[in-house]
């Protein structure tokens, strides 16, 4: 046997070591102090062809185990019957499906990848459930190819309550085990009051109950609770998940408007925690312009107030600020058009994608009418940049400083700002945008 043949069997034997410990912790290990949800689970494995269907998380990992367990034999087999004079790449694949991860690092990996599969898998049935319960929502309309996308697995989950740092592979069990700490910890004297500490390293908050603290505990270990049975997007409550549906409402039924950039929302909640991101309170200590968050404040020092230019072409002198206004410039250098126009019997192709997005609206949507309005002398512009020169130059209008250009909204007849109002737009009628400058007064959507 070769040495790279017996360096892979080797690795294989480590993780099925590694697997027959896991499983053996599945029976060691009951749900500690895990509530049962009433609803029945309905976890169908999606390894490959597989169909098989469970309704307990034991028996689902048992189940998809034994898939990795076949998955290496087979895997094993097939390098043994191989034999080249070059040392051959060891990978080992995911057969999920919708996934194409593959592990070149570690056998390792991929267990606690498809571990992970299961997970999400639960998740996924929690937010079915969720969905289900609210009858005025529609499901989500994102990308369903995603929905078995998963995030990069850390090498193990590790508690770092105090004095116990125990690893798993098993994010299920990892955080079954976390959430034993908080059910278990003592009540200790705070003040006037008895509280329960948390024993996170580093962490110093306390609560007045173990509910609070079993909350805090996954901004530790960043779990996620509920997860979108469509697009399988992982949120922290059913809350965020329900906001997620929401914000996908058609237009017609987003009747919470906002009186500064005109966006509108399902729901009053959503308007109101997206208007906090116009309080600003981080100034910039060179110029007027506040914003509402320290890294939106960076941003603005990046972009308005430094020269550096971190992103550079490797085939000309092109630099910039942002790595996707490089993947930009990056296009212009491919000698062939990267980009075409999907639109049936149609050969246009360009080097960028916005080329091709801007032919698509003048020529298959007929979006060559002027779309922008001066809501001082009602001209019409077919381009933004146009009706800011006009501004600029017509009637000396300037705008705040520290912003890049003026903001166009869509409203109908000139309002003193942040005056809330919602307007339907009648059938068939087109847009029109008007601008909004330091003038006090904003321009709504006809």
């Amino acid at each position: 046997m070769s040495a790279q043949l017996f360096a892979r069997n080797t690795r294989v034997e480590s993780l099925q070591l590694c697997i027959s410990s896991s499983s053996c912790r599945v029976k060691a290990m009951p749900p500690p102090g895990k509530v049962p949800r009433k609803d029945n689970l309905w976890l169908q494995c999606e390894w490959a062809s597989c169909s098989f269907v469970c309704s307990a998380m034991e028996e689902f990992f048992e189940h998809v185990t034994q898939h990795l367990q076949q998955h290496l034999h087979d895997s094993g087999e097939e390098e043994e019957e191989e034999e080249e004079d070059d040392p051959l790449e060891e990978d080992f694949s995911c057969l999920w499906q919708e996934c194409g991860f593959c592990s070149l690092d570690s056998s390792s990996d991929l267990l606690r990848h498809v571990y992970f599969h299961c997970y999400h898998t639960k998740l996924k049935q929690w937010g079915l459930q969720a969905l289900q319960s609210q009858t005025d929502l529609s499901p989500c309309i994102l990308d369903f190819q995603s929905r078995n996308v998963i995030p990069d697995i850390p090498d193990h989950f590790l508690c770092l309550w105090e004095h116990c740092e125990s690893s798993f592979d098993n994010p299920e069990w990892f955080y079954r085990h976390v959430e034993a700490h908080s059910l278990c910890c003592e009540y200790q004297a705070v003040g006037k009051e008895n509280h329960v500490l948390c024993g996170w390293k580093g962490c110093t908050c306390t609560f007045k109950d173990r509910c609070k603290l079993r909350e805090h505990l996954r901004s530790h270990t960043q779990e996620k609770v509920v997860a979108c049975p469509t697009c399988g997007g992982m949120f922290a409550n059913n809350t965020k998940f329900l906001d997620h549906i929401r914000r996908q409402t058609s237009l017609d039924q987003q009747h919470f408007q906002c009186s500064y950039c005109s966006k509108r929302f399902a729901t009053e909640r959503l308007l109101r925690d997206h208007m906090r991101n116009h309080v600003n309170h981080y100034k910039c200590p060179l110029c007027d312009m506040t914003c509402p968050l320290p890294s939106s404040l960076r941003n603005h020092m990046r972009f308005r107030h430094s020269e550096d230019r971190p992103f550079k072409c490797d085939c000309c002198d092109y630099s910039c600020k942002n790595l996707i206004d490089l993947q930009k410039h990056m296009d212009t250098h491919s000698k062939e058009p990267a980009y075409r126009c999907d639109f049936e019997n149609c050969s246009f192709s360009a080097r960028s994608l916005c080329s091709v997005k801007s032919h698509y609206r003048k020529v298959h949507e007929g979006d060559s009418e002027p779309r922008y309005r001066c809501h001082v002398c009602d001209k019409c512009f077919t381009r933004g940049n146009n009706l800011t020169v006009h501004l600029r130059k017509k009637h000396q209008f300037k705008w705040p400083s520290g912003h890049p250009r003026f903001r166009y909204g869509h409203f109908c007849i000139p309002l003193p700002m942040f005056t809330a109002l919602y307007a339907p737009t009648s059938p068939g009628t087109r847009s029109m945008k008007t601008a909004t400058c330091d003038c006090s007064w904003f321009a709504m959507r006809v």
